[in-house]
């Protein structure tokens, strides 16, 4: 239970701030009854200080050394029974010589409290009676005609109800206000911490709208302590549909890819020809499925990066292709011209060539009328490929849109749309370029650069 409690962030920032104002309110509450129990006991000691002076003034002392008060005091109280204000006098013997008639019981053992002259002490004492008093003792001494010292302690004394009734009436409204106080600051911490995490809750909502489909992105403007957590929240989710949609896109370039291995293995259970050669074109083109669905699968789950790749051959690849190409298209007795620059080498997967090359060379049959010229060489800006046809040719206004996904120049001509799209986001991995222009025959000119050291 407390830690289902606790594992919510509200509840353990309230719990803490609540300790934190209890243990406040706690020694604060100690620190002003003490304080009040001090200056309650300093105001009995000035009272009582103001009685003695008055006693002392109406005092006066014969020639044998007794001590003698008015019976009508300045102070009514000391007049009165039990009134809870008494007057005692001692002698140095410790006798008492006089008291008021407030007094009925004299104080415990007072010659223990006897005071040198001119001393005073303050304190708690207690009749004979049992009543408990604050006393203060003064030490006096009078001298007589004849310059005899004649030497008392006069004792002025309240007794602790008054004292207690207004500590305890302190202490009621003490803890009554800061109860109070108390149960104000939780409340108010209540509401600051349900304003302070809001920004959380409304990230809360808006992860859950995201993950209902309802929005892309955690889209909401929130303090900088909580930028940071939206911002990387949103660079997952990005990342995460990056590789969701890179895997689409490879399974459906992974089925573009291996339309052209399947044409020729139809082409083969359509002809009657040599058997032997049949089963080097079988095993020929079973290889390039297998390196074709090894080549996606890595594609797919790569991040893109292109560092640190060995020069890979172009000639080799290319005439790998146009091979492939002559055996689909045999029917319609295409002509494929080559031209590739003697040793020429690019800085590429050899997947990713393969898969440049082979769709390039491939759309270009498609549309040709009977001629694919392709050309490979080094230039100023790096590795130029350009593949042209005698065809329709690809109009300027449409030059761009071919090149995205799906998006196909002539609906009448079977195939997907993405074999150019493939082709334009290998070539942006390696920070290449492609267009497509007119041939001299009048046919599309696709034109690759692969930036080369």
């Amino acid at each position: 239970m407390a830690l289902g409690l606790f594992s919510s962030l509200r509840a353990r920032l309230l719990a803490i701030a609540s300790l934190v104002v209890l243990m406040f309110a706690a020694v604060a509450v100690a620190v002003l009854h003490n304080a009040f129990e001090q200056a309650a006991r300093d105001s009995v000691r000035e009272q009582l200080n103001a009685q003695l002076y008055a006693l002392l003034t109406a005092a006066e002392v014969d020639a044998e050394g007794n001590i003698y008060l008015p019976e009508r005091l300045v102070e009514p109280r000391f007049s009165v029974v039990g009134s809870g204000l008494y007057a005692f006098a001692y002698d140095t013997d410790g006798g008492n010589v006089w008291r008021s008639p407030s007094a009925i019981s004299p104080l415990v053992e007072p010659s223990a409290y006897a005071m040198p002259v001119g001393s005073t002490r303050f304190g708690l004492e207690r009749t004979e009676g049992g009543t408990d008093l604050f006393t203060l003792r003064f030490g006096v001494a009078w001298e007589s005609a004849e310059g005899e010292q004649h030497g008392f302690t006069i004792v002025v004394a309240e007794d602790l109800a008054r004292y207690r009734a207004q500590v305890d009436s302190f202490r009621r409204n003490l803890f009554l206000w800061s109860a109070a106080g108390v149960g104000l600051l939780m409340a108010l911490q209540l509401s600051i911490l349900h304003w302070a995490l809001r920004p959380l809750s409304r990230v809360g909502r808006e992860i859950d709208r995201v993950e209902r489909g309802e929005q892309r992105l955690v889209q909401g403007a929130y303090p900088d302590e909580i930028r940071g957590l939206t911002r990387n929240v949103n660079r997952l989710i990005e990342s995460s549909q990056r590789s969701l949609e890179r895997y689409r896109n490879s399974l459906g370039d992974l089925a573009h890819s291996l339309k052209t291995p399947l044409a020729v293995l139809r082409g083969l259970t359509e002809e009657d020809g040599d058997a032997d050669r049949a089963r080097v074109t079988l095993a020929e083109q079973v290889r390039r499925m297998s390196d074709i669905v090894d080549y996606q699968l890595k594609r797919a789950a790569s991040s893109g990066g292109r560092v640190n790749i060995p020069p890979i051959a172009v000639g080799p690849v290319v005439d790998k292709v146009v091979r492939t190409l002559r055996k689909v298209y045999a029917e319609r007795g295409l002509h494929l011209a080559v031209d590739v620059e003697q040793g020429l080498t690019v800085p590429m997967d050899e997947g990713d060539l393969m898969e440049v090359v082979g769709n390039v060379i491939e759309n270009a049959c498609k549309w040709t009328a009977g001629e694919v010229r392709v050309r490979a060489h080094r230039s100023a800006r790096g590795v130029e490929l350009s593949v042209a046809d005698d065809g329709p040719g690809i109009e300027p206004a449409l030059a761009r849109d071919v090149l995205r996904r799906g998006v196909r120049a002539d609906e009448r001509i079977p195939g997907q749309g993405i074999g150019l799209s493939i082709v334009r986001d290998i070539v942006e991995s390696y920070d290449g370029e492609i267009d497509i222009g007119t041939a001299v025959a009048g046919g599309a000119d696709v034109r690759v650069v692969i930036p080369a050291p």
